[in-house]
């Protein structure tokens, strides 16, 4: 395992810090300096499967540094192992850093001997028994417009996969990204219980008691995360604030649905880029199919090709012996795209009315069955995958 030692800060110089990096040679003499992390760029690209430790001596290290630094510790989790040499740090300061996976602090008035443990621990194979599953599998419900059902069929899918006996034992949960007019929780006559509020200002603040707080639990299993209805600005929740939060859920559950709002916001490409798959929801109609289009264009442009991509077309109408109305169209506008059709609803706004999904009363089953099986088919493909 290669150890590196990356100074910073205005008192690089001070006496301070060369007697701290003395005392490292003294602990670690195979310890190697670097002046930036650019410096070890290509031995990140040219070993993968190897582990590098990176000292990172900052005594004064605070505020936006600290934050800066508590992004790239995640960042570079999987490859990188940062140990922070510091003065002191706050409590909320080390427990983001510990959380993001990816660092350890070490005060730099000790005796060192904590970070030859950490490095030893590094070098250490992951312990646990052989891991027979796979990482969670996101699937993104993603509207092109409002008004196109969006939140009914992403519920209804995440029902329906919780529900049948195959997949009942699946950890799921469904995350609705809209933090002004959220309804799911209308949809399942549950209270919304997500306040998001609370950690606009102190995201680190998210522990496993307030975030047990946050989960609306469903009688059939489903485990729902909501804000209630408010006027809270959407832009004031950035990747900061729900970066702890996703990471908290997927150490949780291994299936999860998120229901993503129209509009796009600064998290919007990181959560498509790592989804297993979106799902582009809208209904058969000129200016819909357009953004739709426009939609996706957008995501070939961001290179989400690493996502598998479906279509929904809600609402559509059939002729005798069951043809869909306007078809072509469809077709016509995504000719290399898996195109899935909901047929309009007559007791849609009874159930919403009423609390019950369709997926609850047992109705509507062939509407969703072919969504549903692309949905579950991913995890299955992925668990085969790992077992080989």
């Amino acid at each position: 395992m290669t150890i590196y030692l990356l100074t910073s800060g205005p008192s690089k110089e001070s006496d301070q810090v060369k007697k701290i990096e003395a005392k490292l040679l003294g602990v670690l003499p195979e310890l190697r300096k670097i002046e930036k992390i650019e410096d070890i760029a290509a031995e990140i690209r040219g070993k993968p499967d190897t582990k590098i430790v990176v000292i990172y001596l900052s005594p004064t290290l605070s505020g936006s540094g600290m934050d800066n630094f508590i992004n790239v510790a995640g960042r570079y989790r999987d490859r990188i192992f940062f140990i922070l040499v510091s003065n002191e740090i706050s409590g909320d300061d080390y427990k983001r850093l510990v959380r993001s996976g990816g660092g350890d602090w070490v005060a730099a008035q000790g005796s060192f001997q904590e970070i030859s443990e950490l490095v030893y621990k590094q070098s250490l194979p992951s312990s646990g028994p052989p891991q027979t599953d796979t990482k969670p599998t996101i699937i993104s419900f993603l509207p092109c417009m409002g008004g196109v059902g969006n939140t009914t069929i992403a519920l209804e899918v995440a029902l329906r996969i919780k529900l049948a006996k195959a997949t009942r034992s699946w950890k799921i949960c469904y995350i609705d990204l809209d933090f002004q007019t959220s309804h799911v929780c209308d949809y399942l006559d549950i209270d919304a219980r997500f306040q998001i509020s609370e950690l606009l200002d102190r995201p680190e603040r998210l522990d496993e008691q307030l975030f047990g707080l946050f989960v609306s639990h469903h009688a059939c299993g489903l485990d729902v995360f909501a804000a209630p209805r408010s006027k809270l600005d959407p832009r004031d929740v950035d990747a900061e604030v729900l970066d702890p939060f996703l990471e908290m859920v997927l150490a949780k559950y291994n299936y999860v649905v998120l229901d993503l709002p129209v509009s796009w916001f600064s998290w919007t490409i990181p959560v498509l880029e790592n989804s297993t798959a979106i799902i582009l929801t809208g209904i058969n109609t000129v200016p819909c199919l357009r953004q739709m289009r426009a939609t996706l264009d957008e995501m070939v442009k961001s290179k989400l090709s690493s996502s598998q991509i479906a279509i929904v077309m809600n609402r559509v109408k059939r002729r005798l012996l069951r043809r869909i109305e306007r078809r072509t169209h469809v077709e016509r506008v995504f000719p290399n795209e898996k195109i899935y059709y909901i047929h309009e609803q007559a007791d849609a706004v009874d159930r919403v009315n009423t609390g019950t999904p369709a997926a609850l009363a047992n109705t509507h089953v062939k509407e969703y069955i072919n969504l549903t099986s692309f949905c579950t088919g991913l995890r299955q493909a992925a668990r085969r995958e790992v077992a080989r």
